[in-house]
């Protein structure tokens, strides 16, 4: 299908969500590719790895109003266009796709399937006050919020340096009851301390979760 969703955060960043219904050849024809994208995509051996690669790069020309931009990864995966100063950042999970794109700075964005399987593993990504703080309404919920604000920011800052239970932390929040809302985080790494926004938005069965460049303490 076309672009699930457009949102025009601000005037120079914005967010593109896809929901996939198309086989990787569908995708594909949607695209120009260059020669370097095709070997990259010949290289992916699931045919889901294929669609999710070919639908970010969908949404990615739809952003920049059908303009193909060629991306480039650094030594630790973060993408980055080719000749262009944008910052950017994708994410996908199962049925969906999603990429936010910026020229005013670092962004990131999660976005993931709710499963109750998170409880198991939410002592990995959350401190001993967040886990407290969490509660019982809206539980499942409010742990994809953490999770997708942790990994948003780590994706932001682009380095294997931070670590989500220590470096990234929460402050308390309710959840909204219209499933979408705003929180704050606060993360650490070696040039200091900023405090970021949390946009979260519940879509389908899927948390949708995306931050920006916020302000130094």
């Amino acid at each position: 299908m076309p672009l699930f969703r457009k949102f025009h955060i601000s005037a120079n960043t914005f967010l593109g969500l896809w929901k996939i219904e198309e086989e990787p050849e569908q995708l594909k024809s949607l695209l120009n590719l260059s020669p370097a994208e095709n070997e990259y995509y010949k290289s992916l051996r699931s045919e889901l790895r294929k669609k999710h690669w070919l639908s970010y790069r969908s949404i990615l020309t739809n952003l920049m109003d059908k303009e193909s931009l060629e991306l480039i990864y650094d030594a630790y995966g973060k993408p980055y266009p080719v000749n262009r100063d944008y910052h950017l950042s994708v994410t996908h999970s199962g049925l969906f796709s999603a990429v936010i794109i910026s020229i005013d700075g670092p962004v990131g964005i999660d976005i993931e399937m709710l499963k109750d399987r998170v409880e198991r593993v939410k002592d990995k990504f959350l401190s001993a006050e967040e886990c407290a703080s969490i509660g019982t309404v809206n539980r499942l919920e409010k742990l994809y919020i953490c999770w997708g604000a942790k990994e948003s920011l780590y994706k932001l800052y682009g380095k294997p340096e931070v670590e989500f239970a220590r470096d990234i932390r929460l402050d308390s929040f309710e959840y909204d009851p219209k499933d979408k809302g705003e929180c704050s985080a606060r993360m650490t790494t070696p040039e200091g301390t900023r405090n970021y926004p949390i946009y979260y938005e519940k879509i389908e069965d899927y948390m949708l979760v995306y931050t920006m460049e916020g302000s130094r303490q």
